[in-house]
């Protein structure tokens, strides 16, 4: 059974090893930093719904002070805009800019093609096997404890 385990751990870790190095590559073309990208990047996908800085600290595990001057420098190169939240002047929402969303473009299909190449030794058939059962895996995983552990490592 260790051993299944073993292989497991040493599988994803390889599998999110190629990934993180096709953005980690894909981040230092765009002349962004990998928390710059990320930021940008998570406030894209979640802007709609309004994003506060004290999210993005607790979603990247950085201290607030420090996400305050990773937002100051977005905002002072364009890439991102403060707003005060309509429910509360003293909250500001941030959204990405067009020249934040230009600076990002092609980000996720640079992922994509990477996860499809990590795929592409399967056939299609084992492909959907795969999915399936890391789907079910996924099912299984308490997400509770999972912030819980993330929220304890980054505080120690």
């Amino acid at each position: 059974m260790t051993d299944r385990v073993e292989r497991f751990s040493a599988a994803i870790r390889t599998i999110g090893f190629a990934e993180r190095a096709v953005a980690d590559e894909w981040v230092r073309q765009s002349g962004l930093t990998r928390q710059q990208a990320f930021t940008i990047g998570y406030i894209e996908e979640h802007q709609d719904r309004g994003v506060i800085a004290r999210e993005i600290s607790e979603m990247s595990g950085t201290t607030p002070a420090s996400v305050a001057s990773l937002i100051q420098g977005l905002e002072d190169r364009g890439l991102i805009t403060r707003t005060p939240s309509p429910e509360d002047s003293r909250v500001k929402l941030l959204a990405v800019t067009d020249e934040g969303v230009r600076l990002t473009e092609g980000f996720d299909d640079a992922v994509r093609q990477a996860q499809a190449q990590v795929l592409a030794s399967l056939s299609d058939e084992e492909q959907e096997q795969l999915v399936a059962l890391l789907d079910r895996v996924v099912a299984s995983i308490d997400t509770g404890s999972a912030l819980q552990y993330r929220r304890r490592r980054r505080d120690t």
